[in-house]
């Protein structure tokens, strides 16, 4: 069958789309300094196999992914941290890099498999991010390949504080035999992911600690029935029936339009806390750490947003200074030569103006940018890479002299909430304000 036709049958599912194989999906989009999962552009036609297609069902799924817990709106959130602390913190916070990539992969595959859906990849990740902290709780880390080590569990579905649950999969997937407890970085029951769970990343597994597989799977949910993210009923409808929590939903929502704002940064796959890891670092089996690529993003290669200090803070003083220091001659200290009587007049004082700073400059495609005075050539290296990078994100990919001079200039005088300033003041002239990002939550 045709890859992205619809297929209304009596079997409870309507649309399909052959699955490519991660491996060539990691090949063609690579998550770097200036790349934005939510404008990737990995090609979908690339290495396509139809053995194990992606599917999503003609009616929207009722059981919930995963049971909410009293007191706790998920895994991923510390007991007692605020919703405006989760949100303020998520630069710092960081996604790792096979989270990223397995939510921009969820995102791309069904836009081919349900493009009225318009799921962003940022729900997805804002989910990621309150069940499990993107695959980091408890100790957890994602393996270069996706699973979660040495594996997410929720708390035992009993009846004692929780919904009472018990066993479907003969604690296979939970290890325990008498009642279920939710699983992975997206936190599925049991029975929910054995009704719906996908193979994510085509290698003939569907796993549920594996959170290319869970974030597929996610998708999948979300768009199930005639779902239309993009309006808001839709939206907080599909996170609803995901968990039954308005608490929950209302988070997600927030944290997933502080993602399309551009409120995160790509980090190693390591557990909490850890920026940027290597190989070796965490499990101690070098066979699943987190890859050494020096190509990987790290937390310092990436820019800082809104709440974070601000970069103008690290400008150094200018070093430029007067030629000449001015002088003055004493009356009476300039003796006169042996062989004349007379005394020497005494000279005026003398100044020297101090010399203005010079400006640095930078050549760019763009044309010549000036920095801002005091400013150093590597001050305003840093200001330029950074507002190409961010222009970049919003799909302004070559910049007019006017445009990357402006970014740069309120790099250096206010910092990166000053650049967002600017960012939007660009989008708005263009007419492009509120249109990335996925919808509604991108505005």
């Amino acid at each position: 069958m045709a890859k992205g036709k619809r297929r209304a049958t009596g079997s409870g599912w309507r649309q399909v789309a052959p699955l490519i194989p991660l491996a060539l999906f990691a090949s063609a989009f690579t998550v770097s300094a200036t790349d934005d999962p939510a404008v990737a552009t990995a090609s979908l036609e690339r290495g396509v196999s139809s053995n194990d297609p992606i599917v999503v069902p003609k009616q929207p799924i009722k059981e919930p992914a995963n049971i909410p817990v009293p007191g706790v709106v998920g895994h991923g959130v510390d007991p007692g941290e605020q919703p405006t602390q989760v949100v303020s913190g998520l630069s710092r916070n960081g996604i790792p890099t096979a989270a990223l990539k397995a939510y921009s992969r969820a995102q791309q595959v069904m836009a081919q498999v349900d493009p009225a859906c318009n799921l962003p990849w940022t729900l997805v990740a804002a989910i990621g991010r309150v069940e499990s902290n993107h695959g980091r709780f408890g100790g957890n880390s994602l393996t270069s390949q996706g699973v979660a080590v040495p594996g997410i569990f929720g708390p035992r579905l009993d009846g004692v504080n929780t919904a009472r649950i018990s066993d479907t999969d003969a604690g296979k997937l939970d290890g325990d035999g008498a009642f279920d407890r939710a699983v992975g970085p997206m936190q599925f029951i049991p029975g929910t992911w054995r009704a719906m769970g996908v193979d994510g990343d085509g290698d003939g597994v569907k796993n549920p600690q594996d959170i290319d597989d869970a974030a597929m799977s996610a998708a999948v949910y979300l768009c199930s029935g005639k779902t239309d993210l993009s309006k808001p009923s839709d939206l907080n409808a599909a996170i609803l029936r995901y968990t039954h929590s308005q608490q929950y939903v209302d988070l997600v929502l927030s944290i997933a339009k502080a993602y399309a704002g551009g409120s995160w940064i790509a980090v190693g796959n390591g557990t909490e806390g850890d920026d940027g890891d290597r190989a070796g670092d965490q499990v101690g089996d070098p066979t699943i750490d987190a890859p050494a690529d020096d190509n990987l993003p790290r937390a310092q290669d990436q820019p800082t947003y809104p709440g974070t200090t601000k970069p103008g803070n690290t400008q150094q003083k200018p070093t430029t200074s007067p030629t000449k220091t001015p002088t003055t001659s004493k009356p009476g200290t300039d003796k006169p030569p042996a062989n004349d009587p007379t005394t020497t007049t005494p000279k005026p004082p003398t100044t020297t103006t101090p010399t203005a700073p010079s400006l640095a400059t930078l050549q760019t495609t763009a044309g010549l940018i000036v920095g801002t005075a005091g400013s150093t050539v590597a001050e305003l290296t840093t200001a330029t890479k950074y507002c190409q990078s961010e222009l970049a994100k919003v799909t302004i990919t070559k910049p007019t002299k006017d445009q990357l001079q402006k970014c740069v200039t309120a790099y250096q005088t206010g910092g990166t909430k000053a650049v967002d300033e600017v960012i939007r003041s660009l989008l708005s002239a263009l007419g492009l304000l509120g249109v990335l990002g996925g919808g509604i939550l991108g505005s």
